[in-house]
């Protein structure tokens, strides 16, 4: 009877954790939602919007690295993954007035790295710390994403703010849509124990 109680409490404790993904996801759609509204955005403007959402994120997984004890190896994934958004967050915040050509490289290169490591979480996450194949795919499905707008970014910065704007926009909604609908199927989905 012990046991199950463990079980069952240790159930209860993971379903909790949903709200990592979803916190993600509303921001990233919030950012987008604005870049979209305002396109008339100066550089400082997206700049500073940019840093912010960096930040938030990389805070946001650094905790998720620090509380996730069950993601076994991700841990580090998702720490290294916070800290260095918080560095390039921070680099853009500070220096706002950073040439466009500048920042589109530090968006670029950021939403590699963020690729990478959304990747690389899915692959070494133990199995029972993410609940299901499906949000398993939908993480590695937000990596790829992101590492083809990083492309794009890196390949192509001097095509325009706005069109650079619209990109990261449309960039942010995809990737908010997907971390939310992880987080919602992480709450509802019991993990194995």
């Amino acid at each position: 009877m012990e046991q199950m109680d463990v079980k069952q409490i240790q159930a209860e404790w993971n379903k909790r954790k949903w709200w990592e993904k979803v916190v993600i996801g509303v921001v990233a759609i919030i950012f987008g939602i604005v870049a979209f509204a305002w396109p008339d955005m100066t550089l400082y403007t997206i700049t500073i919007l940019f840093g912010a959402f960096a930040m938030v994120i990389g805070l946001t997984a650094i905790l998720a690295g620090i509380m996730g004890k069950d993601l076994g190896n991700a841990r580090t994934v998702f720490i290294l993954q916070g800290v260095l958004g918080m560095i390039i967050g921070l680099i853009v915040m500070t220096w706002p007035g950073l040439s466009l050509l500048f920042v589109a490289y530090l968006i670029g290169f950021w939403a590699i790295m963020f690729g990478v490591f959304e990747i690389v979480a899915a692959a070494a996450a133990p199995k029972d710390a993410i609940p299901s194949a499906m949000n398993k795919g939908l993480l590695v499905v937000s990596g790829i994403i992101s590492l083809i707008f990083g492309m794009i970014i890196v390949l192509f910065p001097g095509e325009g703010v706005l069109a650079i704007l619209w990109i990261i926009a449309a960039f942010a909604i995809v990737l908010g849509i997907v971390n939310v609908v992880i987080g919602f199927q992480e709450r509802k989905t019991p993990k194995a124990v």
